[in-house]
């Protein structure tokens, strides 16, 4: 038998799936841990909801691991299930929670905010509006940014984990950042700055900690 470190993701997750080999669920649960403890704290500062959240998950996957199918990306996989229990728990272990039922005002983009002051007046101007702009969105379109751009997750895994369409995921990727590029457009316009080389991608990939 192979060892982790010699296989993808993919394939130590059907490696453990396959035989039940705990090393192997070890191995995903050390390397995503972090990933689903970030999300989890977007939404709820309760860090033990948060940790009681992932490790049922984990628990679940060894309950359930002869019916469990092929996934084709874990982080995905990871994020839905992990997003579904913390729900649950933060809705006081209801059998099923609904899209209305989800934590509104919650999902925290900016959770850990930057720390770093920019050398140049401009640069730090334009992270500052950028963070206004994107703090004024919907959960959701905050939810679809961070997922996207901050943890590189796909159209199509954000669409499964969110419940909405490929299609759908598309349009609000473009339709937010369109409203963010004008909405920083305009207030550099109105504070009288002048900032050369504010291109798509800036937007587009803007990181909670900035560049």
């Amino acid at each position: 038998m192979l060892k982790p470190k010699e296989l993808t993701q993919i394939e130590i997750w059907n490696q453990y799936i396959k035989d039940g080999d705990e090393v192997s669920l070890s191995h995903i649960y050390m390397e995503n841990y972090d990933l689903l403890y970030d999300y989890g704290l977007r939404y709820t500062s309760d860090v033990e909801v948060v940790e009681d959240s992932i490790q049922e998950i984990f628990v679940s996957i060894i309950k359930y691991r002869k019916k469990i199918g092929f996934v084709r990306n874990i982080q995905g996989y990871l994020i839905s299930s992990f997003r579904r229990q913390l729900f649950l728990n933060l809705n006081g272990k209801k059998r099923t929670v609904s899209m209305d039922q989800m934590p509104e005002g919650s999902f925290d983009y900016f959770k850990y905010p930057d720390n770093e002051i920019s050398d140049k007046e401009d640069k730090e101007f334009l992270h500052t509006t950028i963070n206004e702009c994107i703090s004024d969105l919907t959960n959701k379109q905050k939810e679809i940014l961070f997922l996207r751009f901050e943890r590189d997750i796909s159209y199509d895994e954000i669409a499964a984990i969110l419940n909405i369409s490929v299609e759908s995921c598309y349009k609000s990727i473009y339709r937010t950042i369109k409203t963010i590029r004008n909405a920083v457009e305009k207030k550099i316009i109105n504070s009288g700055k002048l900032i050369i080389g504010l291109l798509p991608d800036q937007i587009a990939k803007m990181k909670s900690k900035g560049n």
